[in-house]
């Protein structure tokens, strides 16, 4: 995992996250939310400026103002990005890739609800913990992706 493999280019991304140690956070607008360890997948999207890179690189920093639910997450000890996907494409050309592996993710594995998906309230998260197998995970969203013939 390099920063000189995230594009510059625009769409969604889907990041690993490693929760080593269990996690309880709460958010500026007052959600808690108590995350255990395992895997998990965290589903976004980065169309503003600077696209996948700036946004992923955000992720990545430890140091950052807290604004995001993923934010919150990130800063807890024993919590890291293992693995990312990016998906390229502009908002109004491709499906709205975060919601449709969000939709298809929640009858498979157990949705943190209301995480990271308030600007999308048909969603029932953006943050889903699929146990301890990375490799069981990834597999996973590349199937899906793999159905809707989207570029990784």
């Amino acid at each position: 995992m390099s920063k000189y493999d995230i594009p510059k280019s625009k769409g969604y991304y889907v990041l690993f996250i490693n929760v080593g140690k269990a996690c309880r956070i709460t958010t500026r607008s007052g959600k808690k939310f108590n995350i255990k360890p395992g895997i998990y997948v965290y589903l976004g999207s980065a169309f503003g400026r600077g696209g996948l890179y700036s946004r992923i690189m955000r992720h990545l920093r430890k140091r950052k103002k807290l604004f995001w639910h993923i934010d919150y997450l990130l800063t807890c000890k024993q919590v890291e990005i293992i693995e990312y996907l990016t998906i390229e494409c502009s908002k109004n050309k491709c499906i709205d890739y975060e919601s449709f592996i969000s939709r298809t993710l929640t009858n498979m594995f157990e949705p943190i609800k209301g995480f990271g998906c308030s600007d999308k309230p048909k969603d029932t998260s953006h943050l889903f913990y699929c146990g301890r197998s990375m490799h069981r995970c990834k597999s996973l969203i590349e199937k899906i992706l793999a159905n809707t013939n989207s570029k990784l």
